[in-house]
């Protein structure tokens, strides 16, 4: 049988069992070319070598019948002069155990450099990590566990810090107001409270004055509101606690003032009556209230 090399055509001998069905690797001995022949690739060696060529193929062969370079000088009807020599006379004289072990130690040496390019890129992965800083190991193994390597991950993490901003930006909400006053517009379109009731507001001058009128007892309050800000408030609702003399609750009165606005670093009076108060008030408490 024979087998042709796929680049230059030239021709050999070979045993048909020598090839098994998953082919083998030969070498051309003319133009080193290494292929993989298989079983199907073997030719009956009764049939022309020519046979191998195409039409243009065949006008490029020389006189021993093995193809010519487009490049060589000459054209591909030009014989060969006496001074040249063919490819056939360069042809070296070896057998295909020969060309089977050149490739063998080309592959073995292909497998050489690739493995001593993996040592030399391990050597360098594991210096630089030795030379890491303790916190830069750290942040790897934070980003490592929290599965941030991979983007798929990102849009959940994007998720859980939107929820946290929100719920940060409620619980803070009077905070957040009070260091950026233009963020209470906002709190106020989505109807949450974002300022403490009363808050810059304060109680001035309180006096109280107790009376009676017609055989019923009454309790005067009256004083100041004082804003302590910069910007016009509204007045809450006035909320009064009567305490006895160990403080606890007696009796409570709700009050409005007459002027409902107070403007910035503004004072208004207010005053209120309390009936029939208890006998037993020693002490009065004023807060504000959202309770008309």
């Amino acid at each position: 049988m024979q087998i042709y090399c796929p680049k230059c055509k030239t021709g050999y001998e070979i045993e048909a069992d020598v090839v098994p069905e998953k082919g083998r690797r030969l070498r051309c001995a003319v133009c080193g070319k290494v292929f993989k022949c298989m079983p199907e690739d073997l030719i009956d060696g009764s049939k022309l070598r020519t046979a191998e060529f195409t039409e243009e193929e065949k006008l490029r062969l020389d006189e021993a019948g093995h193809l010519r370079d487009e490049d060589a000088e000459g054209t591909a009807d030009e014989p060969a002069t006496d001074g040249e020599e063919t490819a056939e006379d360069d042809l070296p004289g070896k057998s295909l155990e020969e060309l089977e072990e050149e490739a063998r130690e080309a592959d073995s040496e292909d497998v050489k450099d690739i493995f001593k390019r993996l040592s030399e890129e391990t050597e360098a992965l594991f210096k630089a990590e030795s030379e890491e800083k303790p916190a830069q190991k750290a942040w790897k193994g934070v980003i490592k566990n929290l599965g941030l390597k991979n983007p798929r991950n990102y849009k959940y993490y994007y998720f859980a810090l939107l929820v946290f901003v929100l719920l940060g930006a409620y619980y803070a909400r009077y905070e957040i107001v009070r260091a950026f006053p233009s963020m209470e517009p906002i709190y106020t379109v989505l109807g949450i409270k974002s300022r403490v009731t009363g808050e810059g507001l304060e109680f001035q001058n309180v006096t109280r004055r107790e009376y009676e009128e017609d055989a019923v007892r009454y309790l005067e309050i009256k004083g100041f509101i004082v804003n302590k800000t910069k910007r016009t408030l509204d007045i809450p609702t006035i909320y009064a606690e009567l305490l006895d003399k160990d403080a606890k609750l007696i009796q409570t009165q709700k009050a409005t003032s007459v002027i409902p606005i107070i403007t910035a670093d503004g004072r208004v009076a207010f005053s209120f009556v309390v009936d029939r108060p208890s006998k037993l008030t020693k002490y009065i408490y004023l807060t504000f209230s959202d309770e008309k």
